[in-house]
C-alpha cells in the first residue's frame, strides 16, 4: 500500500503526464515488454493489456479499470493507430518522448469538442490509411 500511495504523492498530476512518467519509469525497470514508446517516439503501445491493468495501473490510478483508462486517452485527444508498425499504439502531436514539458499544453475535450471530433472521425474512417507514417518522420531528440 505504501509503494502504491507513493506513486500518488504527485498531487493533482495531470493524465498526460503521468501517462509520460508512467511510461518512462515502466521502460526503466523494465517492464518495456508490458507498455513503451515506440522507437520514433511519436507513439506508445501497450504490449500486454492484461499485465498493464494488473501490474502497473493500480501504481499510478485510483480507477483501475481499462475502459476508463481508454476514457482518459480518448479526452485527451490521444488517436488509435489502426495498422502498421504501431498497430493497437496511441499517439498525440504533443505527446514525445523525453518530451515531458509538452503535456502541459494538452487540454482535456470538453463534451461539445468530443462530439465534434467523434462525427469527423466517422465521416472520415472509410480512410483506413488514416494513421500517419511515424517512421518517415525525423526521430525525437530528448530535451536535456
Amino acid at each position: 500500500e505504501e509503494t502504491r500511495l507513493a506513486y500518488y504523492d504527485h498531487g493533482r498530476e495531470p493524465f498526460p503526464k503521468k501517462l509520460q512518467r508512467l511510461i518512462q519509469e515502466a521502460e526503466a525497470n523494465g517492464e518495456s515488454d508490458i507498455i513503451s514508446f515506440s522507437p520514433h517516439g511519436r507513439a506508445f503501445v501497450i504490449h500486454d493489456e492484461g499485465r498493464f491493468y494488473q501490474n502497473i495501473m493500480p501504481r499510478y490510478f485510483r480507477q483501475t479499470r481499462f475502459s476508463s483508462f481508454q476514457r482518459q486517452l480518448n479526452l485527451y485527444g490521444f488517436k488509435k493507430i489502426k495498422s502498421g508498425p504501431d498497430a493497437k499504439g496511441y499517439y498525440h502531436e504533443l505527446f514525445l518522448k523525453g518530451r515531458p514539458a509538452l503535456t502541459t499544453y494538452m487540454k482535456r475535450l470538453k463534451k461539445s469538442q468530443k462530439l465534434l471530433e467523434i462525427s469527423s472521425n466517422t465521416m472520415t474512417s472509410s480512410n483506413s490509411s488514416s494513421s500517419p507514417d511515424f517512421y518517415s518522420m525525423t526521430p525525437i531528440k530528448k530535451v536535456e
